[in-house]
């Protein structure tokens, strides 16, 4: 069964989902070794496909928040377009990692910081698209 979300169950919705994926990214950036990296993305990525799809189907957060309106477009197709890089930097992430011969430690420590930087990135520019729309109403 699907609902439409209101925008405050689409708001509350939203806080709650970036809690745990705060908290699956803290992990992902501490992680002490090769395994608990590639949990640790495996996880993520999981987690985030399930987020973005649930952010952008039709009634999902994007839509009850109001995002889809015109003069918001541009700002939510770039960040539709973050989710397929981020989602795709992870699942690759987590394949070179799992690799018979991955890639050095130290080496997939530097790319996971990046990735970090570009999820809080999107997250930034999401919660004030989120924090102008809900100005607006």
């Amino acid at each position: 069964m699907t609902e439409t979300l209101s925008a405050q169950d689409a708001s509350f919705e939203l806080v709650e989902d970036h809690r745990r994926l705060d908290f699956l990214v803290d992990r992902l950036g501490a992680a002490p070794d090769l395994p608990s990296l590639r949990r640790a993305l495996a996880e993520l990525h999981t987690a985030l496909r399930r987020h973005f799809t649930e952010e952008e189907k039709p009634g999902g957060l994007y839509d009850a928040l109001g995002v889809c309106a015109a003069e918001f477009r541009p700002r939510l197709a770039a960040l539709v377009d973050d989710h397929f890089r981020l989602a795709g930097t992870i699942r690759d992430l987590g394949e070179r990692a799992g690799a018979s011969e991955p890639p050095s430690f130290p080496a997939l420590r530097e790319e996971v910081a990046r990735l970090v930087t570009a999820l809080n990135d999107h997250e930034r520019r999401e919660h004030e698209l989120v924090s102008e729309v809900s100005s607006r109403s």
